[in-house]
């Protein structure tokens, strides 16, 4: 993957989500009275955020998968980040379903009410919510604080980055504004610390 892209990815991702969450808390949600004219293009806009800003977390889902593979001292730690990476992937796949989904009921919608009686046909189809709304989305974010901490433990990044991201991918987590807003500027901080690896590289294991 080219260096630029990495890095641009590294930059982009946490600075996205952190402009959806302020979008979708302090716009969206906290002024339910405002003009379709203006309300649309805000939800619009924060969903197209989230959208590259998880695509960019995919990148950095695929930098630390391989590099925690990379450094694998035994099978049982390439095991483990291959299940994150995994689970990481599937999550990418839930929570960009479920910005695709909310943006073209968006789409659809002439006011607020009307995007709730859509949303509610939608969310009525058997596993719907449990795979686009429920714990699965969560696992994208989740999966990269695991790779981050098996990271650290190999001292492939700073324990600082390391333990920064994972107290604010929890924060995200909580759903509770202010702490999705911590989260947020935590993440800025602490990936592009992450983005160059800090232990020399290990020979890899033979498969």
């Amino acid at each position: 993957m080219k260096p630029a892209v990495v890095k641009g990815a590294f930059a982009a991702g946490p600075v996205l989500l952190l402009a959806g969450v302020v979008a979708m808390k302090f716009g969206w949600k906290g002024n339910t009275g405002l003009d379709w004219g203006i309300a649309l293009p805000l939800w619009t806009g924060a969903h197209l955020a989230y959208v590259v800003g998880y695509l960019a977390f995919g990148i950095v889902l695929a930098v630390f998968w391989a590099r925690a593979r990379q450094n694998a001292r035994n099978p049982g730690e390439r095991t483990l980040a291959d299940v994150l990476g995994v689970a990481g992937l599937v999550g990418l796949i839930a929570i960009q379903g479920q910005m695709v989904i909310d943006l073209i009921v968006g789409f659809r919608a002439e006011n607020r009410a009307g995007m709730s009686a859509i949303s509610r046909s939608i969310h009525d189809l058997p596993g719907f919510d449990a795979f686009f709304y429920g714990a699965v989305p969560s696992l994208q974010l989740g999966a990269v604080a695991l790779l981050v901490a098996l990271l650290a433990f190999r001292r492939d990044v700073p324990w600082w980055a390391a333990g920064t991201f994972v107290i604010g991918a929890a924060c995200i987590g909580t759903q509770v504004t202010a702490l999705m807003v911590l989260g947020g500027a935590a993440l800025c901080v602490a990936l592009p610390a992450m983005r160059e690896p800090t232990a020399p590289r290990v020979p890899a294991m033979a498969a």
